[in-house]
């Protein structure tokens, strides 16, 4: 007869590791929780490469820009040379012009 209640706690035995962890439930949403973590981080360092990337990329992007604006301000200053030496030819011709 007292081997029935000898029974009791072996059977709760293999039991106790499972309550003392929270149960199944507990246990779920723990193994959720940190592959979740780990996907944000993980996605973290991606978006922060890629803004390391994205500013690189903006940082050759300016200095292209800013070679190509002085390359335009020379050309200009180029065609402002000419355009005087093109006025100074056409106003001798006028004289020469007159002249006869």
């Amino acid at each position: 007869m007292r081997k029935p209640w000898l029974l009791l706690p072996l059977l709760t035995l293999p039991v106790l590791p499972a309550l003392a962890d929270g149960g199944p439930e507990q246990a779920a949403v723990a193994g959720q929780a940190a592959p979740a973590q780990v996907h944000l981080k993980r996605q973290l360092r991606a978006r922060g490469a890629e803004i390391v990337q994205l500013q690189r990329q903006l940082t050759e992007q300016e200095s292209h820009s800013r070679q190509a604006s002085d390359r335009l301000d020379e050309q200009d200053r180029e065609i402002a040379r000419l355009q005087r030496q093109l006025e100074a030819l056409a106003g001798q011709r006028q004289k020469g012009n007159t002249g006869r």
